[in-house]
């Protein structure tokens, strides 16, 4: 059978009622810099940030200092490569080993909105200076989250990945990673962040009802219009 015209342009608005509903999510990393590759430390070195230092491209430190480490920084026989890239960040820093130390960062989200962050937690042990590290998640300033990752081989750093969903209450959302390790611990090891939208926001029943009541309405109005022309 031959497709009129109407017939042509009832389809289409039909289709585009179907795009509209079921567009899928973008799967774009919301996080700027979340393996710490920019800016780069020295090969085989670190670079030391104090609090309040926005240095590392998208992030801003907090409590009193920590470290983008290179990949192939080797210290007690432990050579600290990076999960993702050539760099990964040390919370614990250089100076105090404190819990309140870290890096926090807002990322642009929809309110209702469901989105996943992940990363990696870092560790390793000479029995002296590094152990198993815990790297602690606040979220929009809720309560603290702690991940442990309790693999911790002697020559090298073991990589685990944690995930966490959330809703996102407003246009932006803030992530603050803290090092969470002892305070004789000098590792606190996160690389790889990244956080993705789960689940959009699903309209209410009502504003769904209108439109597709209005995308019908101008459907038909398009059909009768290409009867009358032909």
């Amino acid at each position: 059978m031959l497709m009129t015209n109407a017939h042509r342009i009832m389809l289409a608005a039909a289709s585009a009622l179907v795009l509209a509903f079921a567009a899928t999510p973008c799967e774009a990393n919301l996080i700027v810099n979340g393996s710490f590759e920019d800016p780069a430390v020295p090969v085989g070195s670190f670079t030391n940030y104090l609090a309040g230092s926005t240095a590392i491209t998208g992030w801003t430190v907090v409590g009193i200092d920590s470290s983008v480490t290179s990949g192939s920084f080797v210290q007690s026989g432990i050579t600290f490569q990076a999960q993702d890239g050539a760099q990964f960040i040390d919370l614990a820093g250089i100076t105090s080993n404190s819990q309140l130390s870290g890096v926090t960062q807002d990322i642009a989200t929809t309110a209702g909105d469901v989105y996943e962050v992940s990363f990696y937690v870092g560790s390793a042990t000479d029995g002296q200076f590094f152990f198993a590290s815990t790297v602690g998640l606040s979220i929009d300033g809720g309560a603290r989250m702690s991940f442990t990752n309790p693999t911790a081989p002697s020559d090298r750093l073991d990589w685990e990945r944690f995930a966490v969903q959330f809703t996102a209450t407003g246009a932006t959302t803030n992530l603050t990673f803290y090092n969470g390790s002892a305070a004789n611990n000098y590792l606190g090891g996160l690389d790889n962040v990244s956080v993705e939208l789960v689940s959009a926001a699903v309209p209410e029943p009502s504003s769904a009802a209108l439109l597709a009541l209005g995308a019908a309405g101008v459907a038909a109005g398009l059909a009768r219009r290409a009867r009358g022309s032909r």
